[in-house]
């Protein structure tokens, strides 16, 4: 019903007008009294609205706006997801998509479980934290469905560049939701007073909201000043996490609260908040004298709001929450009452018990919000600028602060570990991941241009010494400044940072292509221990050396290619290890490779390129020495003499 006035629900509700709330909300007619009043409701429908036979007339769209589903998600997504559901946010909000088009209903819906023919169902999500109707978990539309398959005309993400591995473990939105635009709560205290303005009504003032920073946020008085397009913006990355066997992004939200325990029944029962904010109300109008315990709670870390942390302020709020409790006849007998702070139940400040919780949650007594909404465009997601976005060091993917205790010693601050310990990662692998990504995958980059440099240096003085006849150390010469050029020329590029990628290639596209650069490096360090091992003594035994290194650190790159291709679950640990075998073979292969032709290339004497001729005409010198005229010079090979009126040139067969 496009034309449904919420406002006018919303004003009947407030009057307690419950059942006439839909009828107002509608437009069938007007609603006089109010339940909260006291008086009885009188409806006065309107004709206009019904035919002559008495059936209403209802303007029914088949597919709802989203204005409709924003109505009752748009607040509590901020609180619980940091949610804006806006064009500004969300790349498919932005492209015109609707709530509908992935949330489908009836004959429209994606999955078969709610497909078909009045069937009042909408396609559902996963809430890890939710409990209504878990049977119909992940009914909504996947990604994959429009990305993959195309539907509705989705722009195809082939993901070719990525390791199958990520598409493995990775949740779509844990690399396309990589910010959120708007806070969103982190914590959620229900065992103090929140003074702040502009809350309402007043029992909202029992609990007490932080923010991704852990600042504190007074939220409800910020939902009572700015509407939805009014959300400040606060630019925070989400906490990762694993959930059905793949990592997440989203918001695990950690709280603080009074319970009580029964013998022989599972779980914790939370008390009345109204008991709760009645006993802080009490204890304010009249500190002394009502429940004069809750005096001993102060604000230790002077974020402007009171916190339970220290064992003295835990004992106060026990105690004067069961004074209370029994001050109000309530039945205490066989319950014992409890202070829970995330995963620990307090029975005083020295007994404690652990409480079970899933490898998701900070606690089972708290809500853990995936984030599938507000999604950045391609180009803003993780891997966009290459491996480095993740695998760096202090890459806030694996080392971004997660909470782990809101309010930890004397001075109530927020206690802090690495998202990879959430995860469930040592810091070995991390560490590995990011040497590899940014220090060894840029260094097999880097000699695998030296060594193309290398290569054509050494072409450069075999033609200069075949073809244009030079003397062997002027060839060299030659091909040193070659080499000394380029090398310059790429160190240049390097330091300059923007040029290198307009000049040669990006980042990305070299990632994107590993696989093919990894073979020609392998190729081209390989080429090396094929080349002859020109010359003698020292230099001759030294490539022989490297050359088996090279072949050595290619086998090992190649059989870290194949544990990477095989992902034997068996030996995952080596299969993870593999990823970073494979680069350090790469590049000890090439540096091997790079090492043996350079050795080639401050050779003067016969050898690589020399070995087939002369050093120019009769009375020029060969490796230091004067070649007479009509003089024999040796060679490794056969020579032929081939006269002239200059003198004689050696030619090797």
């Amino acid at each position: 019903m496009p034309e449904y006035d919420y406002a006018k629900r919303n004003a009947q509700l407030a009057a307690l007008n419950f059942r006439w709330a839909a009828t107002v909300g509608a437009g069938f007619g007007s609603v006089t009294g109010s339940v909260k009043d006291g008086e009885k409701p009188v409806v006065a429908y309107d004709p206009a609205r019904f035919d002559a036979e008495g059936n209403v007339r209802v303007h029914i769209a088949p597919e709802p706006r989203n204005e409709t589903c924003l109505h009752c998600h748009a607040k509590p997504g901020w609180k619980k997801r940091g949610a804006a559901f806006s064009a500004r946010t969300d790349v498919h909000l932005a492209a015109g998509l609707r709530c509908v088009d992935c949330h489908a209903p009836g004959r429209r819906a994606a999955d078969p479980r709610i497909r078909g023919r009045e069937v009042h169902q909408f396609g559902k999500g996963d809430d890890p934290s939710g409990r209504v109707r878990d049977d119909l978990d992940d009914t909504v539309r996947s990604c994959e469905s429009c990305h993959l398959d195309g539907w509705h005309n989705a722009p195809r993400a082939t993901h070719e560049w990525l390791p199958p591995l990520h598409l493995d473990r990775l949740a779509c939105p844990t690399c396309h939701i990589p910010t959120r635009a708007v806070k969103s709560a982190l914590v959620q205290a229900s065992d103090v007073y929140n003074p702040a303005p502009r809350i309402s009504p007043p029992p909202k003032r029992i609990w007490t909201f932080s923010d991704q920073e852990m600042t504190f946020w007074n939220h409800y008085g910020e939902l009572d000043l700015f509407t939805q397009a009014d959300q400040p913006t606060n630019v925070t990355r989400p906490t990762l996490f694993r959930y059905k066997g793949k990592i997440w992004p989203g918001n695990r939200v950690h709280s603080t609260w009074v319970g009580y325990e029964e013998p022989g029944k599972p779980g914790l029962n939370q008390l009345f908040m109204k008991d709760f904010f009645q006993m802080w109300t009490q204890h304010r109008a009249e500190p002394t004298t009502r429940y004069p315990e809750l005096a001993k709670i102060a604000d230790d870390n002077g974020d402007g709001t009171l916190e339970v942390n220290r064992p003295e302020e835990i004992d106060a709020l026990l105690a004067a929450t069961r004074a209370y409790l029994a001050a109000t006849g309530f039945p205490l007998e066989g319950k014992r009452l409890v202070w829970v702070s995330d995963d620990r139940a307090y029975y005083s400040s020295t007994e404690s018990k652990v409480l079970p919780r899933e490898e998701w949650e900070t606690t089972a007594y708290a809500s853990v919000h995936k984030f599938s909404h507000d999604v950045a465009p391609a180009r803003a997601a993780l891997g966009a600028g290459g491996c480095t976005d993740c695998h760096r060091v202090e890459s806030p993917f694996f080392l971004g602060a997660v909470l782990a205790e809101p309010f930890a010693g004397e001075e109530a601050r927020p206690g802090w570990i690495p998202n990879h310990a959430v995860l469930g990662l040592s810091s070995f692998w991390v560490w590995l991941g990011a040497v590899r990504e940014q220090w060894l995958k840029p260094a097999v980059y880097l000699l695998t241009a030296v060594l193309m440099l290398l290569f054509a240096a050494l072409g450069i003085r075999r033609l200069a010494v075949e073809r244009l006849g030079l003397p062997l150390r002027q060839a060299s010469r030659m091909a040193g400044t070659v080499v000394a050029t380029g090398l310059a020329l790429l160190a240049g590029l390097l330091a300059s940072g923007e040029w290198l990628p307009y000049v040669l290639v990006r980042r990305l596209t070299l990632d994107a292509n590993h696989a093919w650069t990894s073979l020609l490096a392998l190729a081209l360090a390989g080429a090396t221990v094929l080349l002859r091992p020109a010359g003698s003594g020292f230099l001759r035994r030294a490539r022989r050396i490297l050359g088996f290194v090279t072949a050595v650190a290619v086998g090992l790159a190649l059989l870290c290619g194949a544990l990477m291709f095989l992902k034997l679950d068996a030996i995952a640990d080596l299969t993870r290890l593999a990823y970073s075998g494979l680069e350090l073979g790469v590049l000890v292969a090439l540096a091997a490779g790079a090492a043996s032709l350079g050795t080639r290339l401050v050779q003067t004497d016969p050898g690589f390129g020399a070995d087939r001729a002369a050093d120019g005409p009769a009375g020029s010198t060969r490796g230091g020495d004067t070649v007479p005229r009509g003089a024999v010079v040796p060679s490794v090979q056969p020579l032929v003499f081939v006269g002239g009126a200059d003198g004689i040139r050696t030619h090797g067969l």
